[in-house]
């Protein structure tokens, strides 16, 4: 146990309540070790799925919904008075996307929220926590929310 070092910490958001509360735990860890805490949101890729709807705009889309995870992660950072900080928003597949910033950023724990789906809605879509556990080689923890 002496030789786990922490020292970069990434919390996905995706706003939900299940994502906010396991920040919480993300911040308590960051400030016990010290560690730098990164938030990152990543916008599903609607692209490929708007290529059939003739004149959708899915530019204009991602665009507004870039600008409203930028102001949330203000207000987050703000209303949780979070210190050594930084944040990350970007486009694609969610699940390999945490996964990806995180080996690119050196992270060495995710912290994630589970959202406690289960039954039909979790056999179709599936959970992103599960597919980042699963295809992560950084240690993974995930917080579920208090019934």
């Amino acid at each position: 146990m002496n030789g786990i070092v922490i020292e970069k910490i990434l919390t996905p958001l995706d706003f939900s309540d299940a994502s906010v509360y396991a920040l919480g735990y993300a911040k308590t860890i960051a400030e016990k070790f010290n560690a730098k805490l990164y938030i990152y949101h990543c916008i599903t890729d609607i692209s490929a799925y708007t290529g059939y709807v003739p004149s959708f705009p899915a530019d204009e889309v991602i665009k507004g919904l870039r600008e409203n995870a930028i102001k949330e992660m203000e207000h987050i950072i703000n209303r949780y008075s979070l210190k050594n900080v930084e944040t990350a928003i970007e486009k694609g597949n969610v699940a390999k996307n945490i996964v990806n910033f995180a080996e690119k950023n050196k992270i060495d724990l995710i912290v994630i929220g589970a959202h406690g789906k289960s039954g039909f809605e979790r056999f179709t879509f599936g959970s992103t926590t599960e597919k980042v556990m699963r295809i992560s080689t950084i240690p993974v923890l995930e917080v579920k929310m208090p019934k």
